[in-house]
């Protein structure tokens, strides 16, 4: 470390913890991960293995082989349909205007301009 520090020689052990400190975080940030990558990589290979073995495997057994499940066809084997339809509405425009005549006169609105208000 001393041909590579900034610092002076009497702050080496300080830096030295600072080091094994960060490698310490880097450790506990970066091996969890990396164990449940790898334990994942074994059981994969143990249940690839496991399949083709004739007395303990799926083959053994007459199972098929596990599929990932597809987005094209649903389980029951029917397909599945995609569409980009509109949104449901409550009514058509003619609908929604109609019921904002209606609360219009309710409330003694004029019906010939929205942003007006007769005083009687």
């Amino acid at each position: 470390m001393s041909w590579f520090s900034i610092l002076p020689n009497s702050l080496i052990v300080l830096e030295t913890w600072i080091v094994r400190l960060f490698i310490l975080l880097g450790v506990l940030t970066i091996g969890p991960w990396a164990i449940l990558i790898i334990y994942d990589l074994v059981l994969y290979i143990v249940r690839a293995a496991t399949y083709e073995i004739p007395w303990v495997g799926g083959r053994a057994r007459g199972r098929q082989r596990p599929r990932a499940p597809s987005l094209a066809e649903r389980p029951s084997g029917r397909p599945r349909t995609f569409s980009l339809g509109g949104t449901i509405s409550s009514g058509g425009e003619d609908e929604q205007h109609t019921g904002f005549k209606q609360r219009k006169s309710k409330l003694g609105l004029s019906a010939k301009s929205p942003d007006t208000v007769e005083d009687d």
